[in-house]
C-alpha cells in the first residue's frame, strides 16, 4: 500500500478489527513510499477473516 513519506528500513505496525484466530500479521516499509503487509495462516485450518479496514502506520 502507499504511505506517503515511508522509507526503506522504517517502522510498520497494522492492525485488524477482529480476531485474527492464530493468524500472524506483519507489517514492513518494503521500498519508498510503500509498505507491505503479509497475514499468515500458521494453524493448517481455513480461516474467513471476511472484509475490513487494515490501518498501517509508519
Amino acid at each position: 500500500m502507499t504511505i506517503t513519506g515511508a522509507v526503506l528500513g522504517d517502522f510498520a505496525r497494522a492492525s485488524f478489527s477482529l480476531d485474527l484466530q492464530g493468524i500472524t500479521l506483519t507489517a514492513w516499509a518494503s521500498a519508498a513510499e510503500t509498505d507491505s503487509v503479509r497475514f499468515q495462516n500458521g494453524t493448517g485450518g481455513t480461516i474467513d477473516l471476511g472484509s475490513r479496514a487494515l490501518p498501517v502506520r509508519t
